[in-house]
């Protein structure tokens, strides 16, 4: 599905402002073998760690279920379904998918099977919780379609799935402006809003790494009687009658 917002006077400002966090996120979270779902990021960030494999996905809700490759030879699947076998890749990305698909338990658990023991996935995402939030029902151009999920919405879910946590970033407290004045006169939300407001941030980070069990038996399992300890018995002298 294509977003136009993507190509709009609004998104090259946001994603210079998500770029940072990206980068610093990439480095907890990097592999050699990287699996991004969706196109809603600066795709120069990821070219510039040159990793020996990468494989593109885009976001296609398909009828007949098969996936397929387009012209520039990106393959093109649900991320609710995708054609991958367990285990397969060392991280995944997910650049604001949750928001667009209706079944965003299900993108993530897809995402926890193709994944590595020890693998991370990094997802972004934008906090309805926010003026951007709220300005989507202002401005319907102005920031992207989908359904927002806040923060600890999305943190619960990743935990339940067996997924922790390592980091996680909120940023960019102004509205979104295609004028350079506008944003130049509202900058100064962000350090206020880091500082006074940390959870009101436009858009969200998250980085999580996928837990295995530590301890796994093989064959039938001895237990151990515990043996009785023995106390040593104090001689208790008695006084002889005379």
């Amino acid at each position: 599905m294509k977003i136009s917002w993507q190509t709009s006077e609004y998104a090259g400002p946001y994603f210079a402002a998500e770029r940072t966090f990206l980068q610093q996120g990439l480095r907890q979270a990097i592999g050699p073998s990287v699996l991004q779902i969706g196109d809603m990021l600066d795709a120069q960030v990821v070219d510039e760690l040159d990793l020996p494999q990468v494989v593109r996905s885009r976001c296609e809700w398909i009828d007949d279920g098969q996936s397929q490759f387009d012209q520039k030879g990106d393959l093109v699947a649900d991320p609710a379904f995708l054609p991958f076998d367990v285990d397969t890749f060392s991280t995944v990305l997910l650049p604001h998918v949750i928001e667009i698909h209706d079944l965003p338990h299900q993108v993530l658990r897809e995402a926890l099977r193709v994944l590595q023991p020890d693998g991370h996935i990094l997802l972004t995402g934008f906090n309805p919780l926010s003026l951007l939030g709220m300005q989507r029902l202002l401005s319907k151009n102005a920031a992207p379609p989908g359904r927002y999920y806040t923060v600890r919405r999305v943190v619960d879910w990743l935990q339940l799935l067996g997924f922790e946590v390592t980091a996680s970033s909120i940023f960019h407290y102004a509205p979104l402006s295609k004028r350079d004045r506008v944003r130049r006169s509202l900058a100064f939300l962000e350090p206020v809003g880091n500082r006074w407001l940390p959870m009101t941030g436009g858009a969200y980070m998250i980085c999580a790494k996928k837990r295995v069990a530590g301890n796994t038996f093989i064959g039938k399992p001895i237990l151990k009687r515990a043996k009785p300890k023995l106390v040593a018995a104090t001689a208790r002298h008695s006084k002889s009658s005379k």
